[in-house]
């Protein structure tokens, strides 16, 4: 009887090395994705983020209270960002001098809209390229000192504003992928005002709706975009890496991380509201100067609100 071979040692070996490794499917990977983001630590609510973001600040008052002083200057010299303030106050001032048919509060709330709309605005085309500018690289040193800061090094001003430039391409590429998630909404709000103004009954509720689901799909988008800005300033990160790492990291978690984001800009909008409303009721001459340091240190917060839920979501 012909003695079987004896199995190699070699052959043995590269089985029990490469062993088949079995693929999952598209509906397997997505089950499995789903239950390591239900297992997961829970995002924090709104109010406690708002908290952690205080005591960040509060933490860090100096060195992050001298990057927005800096910018502060920059911005004054380079694209006159208070010289469209004081024209708007002045317009606020003659409409509550000269409008007696609507209460002063009205009035006032009038005028705090009034300078929403213009605080991103200059009297110069060149003027609102250098505050665009002027943004950018602020939001690139805030996130820089954010990340040091927070990992427990120390960093001075200066050092920030040399060292945060690295990936500014990479920055610019993401802004211009969010600027065209944008482009539902603008498109929404321009039918919308359209309408609104020509249009009453049926066309007015129907266009509403369009606004809806148009201003919906850009927020949906932007709920993950965003974090491609903190993601995208890591060194020798690629733009689509980023947005790539970005969609991943906010996967079946994208509702809840929405409701921590429009929370944001009501917070912001109704400090600032308690604060310059009263001025423009009582003392006009502070509105200018009062709105435009809290729109400096609006830059500050929100980069510190969002680059915290960004922690979380890691």
């Amino acid at each position: 009887m012909p003695k079987s071979k004896p199995i190699s040692k070699k052959a043995s070996t590269s089985t029990t090395k490469n062993p088949r490794v079995r693929k999952l499917t598209r509906r397997q990977k997505r089950a499995c994705d789903k239950k390591k983001a239900q297992n997961s630590s829970p995002l924090i609510g709104s109010f406690r983020l708002t908290g952690q973001t205080v005591m960040i600040l509060r933490r860090n008052w100096k060195i992050l209270g001298g990057i927005v002083l800096v910018y502060l200057v920059l911005n004054i010299i380079f694209a006159s960002g208070i010289s469209n303030l004081n024209s708007t106050v002045n317009d606020i001032k003659n409409n509550l001098n000269g409008d007696t048919s609507s209460s002063t509060f009205g009035s006032a709330l009038s005028g705090f809209s009034g300078l929403v709309a213009s605080s991103g605005t200059s009297s110069s085309p060149s003027g609102s390229i250098l505050q665009s500018m002027l943004i950018v690289l602020e939001s690139l040193v805030i996130i820089f000192t954010l990340r040091l800061l927070l990992a427990g090094r120390l960093v001075s001003v200066k050092q920030a504003y040399y060292n945060s430039t690295a990936q500014l391409v990479p920055f610019l590429l993401v802004m211009g992928v969010i600027i065209l998630q944008l482009i539902p909404l603008a498109i929404g709000s321009s039918l919308a005002a359209v309408v609104f103004t020509s249009s009453s009954g049926a066309p007015i509720f129907i266009f509403s709706l369009i606004f809806a689901v148009l201003a919906g799909w850009s927020f949906y988008l932007l709920a993950s975009s965003v974090f491609a800005l903190y993601i995208v300033t890591l060194p020798n990160m690629q733009p689509l890496r980023a947005l790539r790492s970005a969609k991943n990291l906010v996967r079946f978690r994208r509702w809840s991380i929405m409701r921590r984001l429009l929370f944001l800009p009501i917070l912001v909008l109704a400090i600032m509201c308690a604060v310059v409303v009263p001025l423009i009721m009582v003392a006009t001459v502070l509105v200018a100067p009062v709105f435009y340091a809290l729109s400096m240190l609006s830059i500050l917060f929100v980069h510190t609100y969002l680059y915290s839920l960004y922690r979380g979501l890691l």
